[in-house]
């Protein structure tokens, strides 16, 4: 009878992890921050408990050892809390000499010299893990970050670093701890950090800062960091690009979220009010809400028959109706935009269509008409003519349709300039092809420039001609490069 041949497991012990650790870079006196895997370490003589043992003693009597011991359910109890961040942080809190902090969300534990004031009050921060906390604390006094057998995602003190810049896809939330004498208590965090992040990213750049050293112990890749070094790497990362530890995968709806936020962030510096037209997206309302948050729009134009579609999503959304879209004898769309206490925008294009249009007014709406691809000097005839003209929302690739140069010839000169009161990012070539914005004749750049120099507050309107969110998204990206050039 045969027997399969099984190989011989040869274990790692203490001795090995000590030699590993060393030759990564750890010494005696350190205060390091672990983030680790058992299973990525291969076969370990005495398990957990035999790599606590190694990195105790690689730090020496005078070092210090720190790990996260966060959980995912409230309320917190330091005393009793499984973490479900591996084996090695669960095994680390429950020793006799481990002082665990009380933070309800990211709770860390310590053994060493100083541990008792590096966990003090954790729960008292204002934010889990940037000022005031046991992970800014230890960088601030040279620690040391070590992901043995782990990547950049679980560097829980990145999220320090969106903290303290200020990212705007961060929330505020409230958790519960329960105190050392049995009672629940209850505080808010800044700050906190949400779905998906991708800090694999900056990999490539703490290497070539020289912030991470690279190697293993045992089976496991390990890289270990300067955590003040690596702070001020990601800072200055998140300083030139908000969304540096964002991904760019398109399907990520988590990143696409948060890039959006970022965007409404950028807008809420601006005087007016960035729009989008619902028709131009979908029909579908969901959809179009998707599509404008992702791009930090919280406004939107409707036509009368669209608003039932929109009525129970707006204030759930947060999205207002700025405008309501109609033609010439709408009198449903004109008396929804006095409902609503928004302009009513009409299309017109000669003398008569432009008195027909502002005639709506008797049903109380705010008349505003968007000039077709007539030419300027039908407008300046029109508003001659008539006494009590409507206000223009003024539409740069109509002009250039009409052969003229929006900026130059029309909005820079004279009366049309002086009636605008809403504007179309809408922009064509002088063959009346759309294009997305500042890449047709419209010039849409040097409008916008002179609007945001005069500190207008209305309306500027993204279109989108293409049809559907994809192409809405691309004439957005071409919105925000002609807004970063100004």
């Amino acid at each position: 009878m045969r027997h399969a041949f099984r190989p011989l497991v040869v274990f790692m012990t203490k001795t090995d992890i000590v030699r590993g650790l060393r030759e990564l870079g750890l010494l005696s006196g350190d205060r390091v921050l672990v983030h680790s895997s058992l299973a990525a370490l291969g076969d370990v003589e005495g398990g957990a408990d035999t790599v606590i043992d190694a990195l105790l003693e690689a730090v020496g009597p005078d070092g210090l050892v720190m790990v996260p011991t966060f959980m995912a359910n409230s309320p917190f109890d330091r005393k009793t809390s499984a973490t479900g961040l591996g084996k090695i942080a669960d095994t680390f809190w429950r020793r006799p000499n481990a002082i665990r902090s009380l933070h309800p969300t990211h709770s860390v534990a310590a053994i060493g010299a100083g541990a008792e004031d590096l966990i003090r009050d954790h729960e008292k921060a204002p934010t889990a893990y940037a000022e005031d906390t046991p992970y800014i604390r230890l960088a601030e006094m040279g620690g040391k970050l070590l992901l043995l057998g782990v990547d950049q995602d679980r560097n829980t003190t990145l999220h320090a670093a969106e903290a303290m810049s200020g990212a705007a896809y961060l929330d505020d939330i409230e958790d519960t701890y329960i105190d050392d004498n049995g009672k629940e208590v209850t505080i808010k965090i800044k700050g906190m950090a949400g779905p998906h992040r991708n800090f694999i990213a900056l990999d490539r750049l703490f290497r070539e800062r020289g912030v991470m050293t690279m190697g293993k112990v045992g089976k496991a890749v390990c890289r270990l960091m300067d955590m003040e070094h690596m702070m001020e790497t990601a800072l200055e990362a998140l300083d030139l690009d908000p969304s540096a530890v964002l991904c760019e995968n398109p399907e990520c709806a988590d990143c696409i979220m948060q890039r959006g936020k970022i965007k409404a962030a950028r807008l809420a510096r601006e005087d007016f009010t960035l729009a989008a037209v619902a028709s131009d997206i979908s029909d579908d309302a969901a959809q179009v809400l998707t599509a404008i948050q992702g791009e930090g729009i919280s406004t939107l134009e409707i036509t009368a028959d669209e608003y039932p579609a929109y009525a129970d999503l707006i204030g759930e959304a947060g999205v207002k109706i700025v405008a309501v879209r109609g033609k010439i004898s709408d009198e449903k769309g004109a008396e929804l935009a006095a409902k609503l206490g928004v302009p009513f925008i009409v299309p017109a294009g000669s003398v008569d269509e432009i008195g027909e249009a502002s005639k709506m007014s008797d049903k109380g709406a705010k008349v505003l008409v968007e000039n077709t691809n007539a030419g300027s000097s039908v407008f300046r005839e029109a508003y001659a003519e008539l006494s009590n003209s409507p206000g223009l929302a003024f539409n740069p690739a109509n002009f250039a349709a009409a052969g003229e140069h929006p900026f130059l010839s029309v909005f820079y000169r004279g009366l049309l300039r002086h009636q605008t009161k809403h504007f179309y990012m809408d922009d064509g070539t002088f063959g009346g092809k759309p294009t997305f914005p500042g890449r047709g004749n419209g010039e849409v750049a040097e409008i916008l420039s002179m609007l945001r120099c005069r500190g207008y507050d209305g309306v500027i309107t993204l279109r989108s001609h293409g049809g559907g969110a994809e192409a809405f998204k691309e004439a957005a990206g071409w919105f925000w490069r002609v807004l970063d050039n100004i």
